[in-house]
């Protein structure tokens, strides 16, 4: 029932600002000649919005090491949009998608040797159904939203961007959030405030409270009795507030956000970076960011057992970057260290981190004790239509038996990464083509439980996506 109600949802959206678009400026057509033909009208002033159509295939493979199960899949799906110009500063807005699942290999199986779950192909559809391949739709985008001078006003449903709380999208469809956000732009500041109440997570079909999104992915191992954790479904939160500001100057751009995790934790999050030129017209790049976590009350439950963070549980963390830039290139060589007082914890329901050594297919959520350093080249061609990106990491972790820093259970590893996008122009304007390749594996020769290897080390993941926006 629920997913028929969202279908109906959806279609009834979409229907009756399309019948508001065309019937009453279809009824405008049939008014008399002598009236006013600059008279503007609610239809049509509809009518002259703007409709977005998005395509989107994914292809994406998994190999593990030995006898572990290898995964693959192909979907693909389409979207529709419609956002409305701005009447007195007032516009509004909606979006759908549905998606395919057309071919899968394992996906919803478990692997024999370790009864673990896939960990990647699945959040490409729908994680709380994963037999279903065919009724995955939802209702995306659905605002209000008001504009006037330097400030800006979102409320219901919509997409939101931040260093830790944002779209995450690279799968098939993104994070996005349900509550009111504000944008107030005075020149070279950006200030911004938001409350969220809901989310739909990559991955998932449903709308839910925050305080459900916890856990919707992998718990990761509870790090009093290093078994399972369970704080899904046990967590107590009414929402998520957001306060930023930003400053972007010639040389220097600062960050400064702070997240609150309502009876959960709270978290701040700094970020500087700028570049200057020698004598020689050589371009040098720096950066730095840090962050501090704490925990509110009991971290969500009074209950250890099904806490999301440990009650007085905090932790710190320090990035730095250095690199040189080029009229069509970039390299830079990145760090960083949290803390082995705690974990760094964000739900991965919520967005994905970025810092400077983040490399796709792989997070530093659930660690502490870590240090890792990564290296990254950027390249454009073709009048900056193709881009190659190439990195490279080292990221050490705590010890697997750390259960206490070590969530997820994620071994010393080597990370590799190489992507290669090509926006294309003239005819086919709108089309992205990517390929997508990563590849981990443990820095030394040792014997490790599989369980901690499968999906996390000593693995090849490989995607190929098109998309397309008209």
């Amino acid at each position: 029932m629920p997913r028929i109600i969202r279908k109906f949802a959806l279609l009834f959206g979409m229907g009756v600002f399309l019948f508001l678009s065309f019937s009453v400026s279809a009824q405008h057509g049939q008014q008399p000649e002598s009236e006013n033909p600059d008279e503007k009208l609610f239809g049509k002033i509809l009518e002259s919005g703007s409709f977005e159509f998005h395509l989107r295939s994914f292809f994406m493979s998994t190999l593990n090491q030995g006898d572990l199960t290898d995964y693959s899949t192909w979907g693909t799906g389409a979207g529709l949009g419609y956002f409305s110009p701005r009447w007195k500063g007032f516009g509004v807005g909606f979006s759908g998608f549905f998606v395919f699942r057309h071919f899968e290999n394992n996906i919803t199986e478990t692997d024999p040797q370790t009864g673990l779950f896939n960990r990647y192909e699945m959040l490409l559809y729908d994680v709380h159904h994963p037999e279903n391949n065919k009724d995955m739709d939802r209702l995306e985008e659905f605002y209000l939203s008001y504009q006037k001078d330097q400030i800006s006003i979102w409320a219901g449903r919509h997409h939101f961007e931040s260093p830790l709380l944002n779209a995450s999208d690279n799968r098939m469809r993104p994070n996005l959030y349900s509550g009111i956000s504000v944008d107030y732009l005075p020149g070279k500041f950006r200030i911004n405030g938001a409350w969220f109440s809901h989310v739909i997570s990559r991955g998932s079909l449903e709308w839910v409270p925050v305080a459900e999104s916890f856990g919707t992915y992998s718990t990761g191992r509870n790090p009093v009795y290093g078994l399972q954790d369970s704080y899904q479904h046990h967590i107590e939160s009414k929402g998520i507030g957001v306060i930023g500001a930003e400053y972007s100057g010639e040389s220097v751009k600062l960050k400064a956000w702070n997240y609150l995790a309502e009876n959960v934790f709270t978290m701040t999050f700094l970020e500087s970076t700028g570049s200057f030129s020698s004598k020689k017209g050589q371009q040098f790049l720096w950066g730095a960011q840090g962050f501090y976590e704490s925990a509110l009350a009991d971290g969500g439950n009074p209950r250890i057992e099904n806490t999301y963070i440990l009650k007085d549980e905090s932790t710190y963390g320090l990035g730095l970057q250095l690199g040189m830039a080029w009229p069509h290139a970039k390299w830079t060589v990145n760090y960083l260290g949290i803390s082995d007082q705690g974990r760094f914890l964000f739900p991965r329901e919520w967005g994905r981190e970025q810092f400077f050594v983040s490399l796709q297919r792989e997070r530093h959520e659930g660690m502490g004790g870590v240090n890792a350093i990564m290296t990254q080249y950027d390249h454009t061609f073709i009048h900056d239509k193709l881009k190659i990106s190439l990195g490279a990491a080292h990221v050490k972790t705590p010890d697997l038996n750390n259960v206490e820093l070590n969530k997820y259970g994620v071994p010393t590893y080597y990370h590799f990464s190489g992507l290669l996008d090509y926006r294309f122009d003239g005819f086919f304007k709108g089309l992205d083509f990517q390929v997508l390749a990563v590849y981990k594996k443990e820095d030394r020769d040792q014997h490790i439980p599989l369980e901690y290897v499968l999906n996390r080390v000593n693995m090849m993941n490989m995607n190929l996506i098109l998309d397309y926006r008209f």
